[in-house]
């Protein structure tokens, strides 16, 4: 039995470099995360286009919306800062994009 450095083994006898779990763990949550967004963004202008000129409804749909754009900062901070420490630590699984 050979020894594998940066090599893990999966159950079932899947093997795998740990490079490909982060950037697989990662796109994963980008996707995630793009699909929350999304819904959210939905949901806000649903919500907002049947208020029906009540105004609690319509700031309530408004306070979405900022929400999923807010979420969405976040979500774009994230990644710039993954691929920062990916630069500087020389870390090819989170330079992914």
């Amino acid at each position: 039995m050979e020894d594998y450095i940066g090599i893990i083994t999966l159950p079932g006898g899947i093997t795998t470099n740990p490079d490909v779990l982060i950037k697989a763990l990662y796109l994963l949550a980008l996707g995630v995360s793009g699909l929350v967004f999304f819904a959210m963004l939905i949901m806000g202008g649903f919500r907002f286009l049947t208020a029906g000129g009540d105004e609690k409804a319509a700031a309530d749909a408004q306070k979405t919306l900022t929400r999923a754009f807010i979420g969405l900062v976040i979500i774009v901070a994230a990644i710039l800062i993954l691929k920062l420490v990916g630069a500087l630590f020389n870390i090819p699984g989170i330079q992914v994009i």
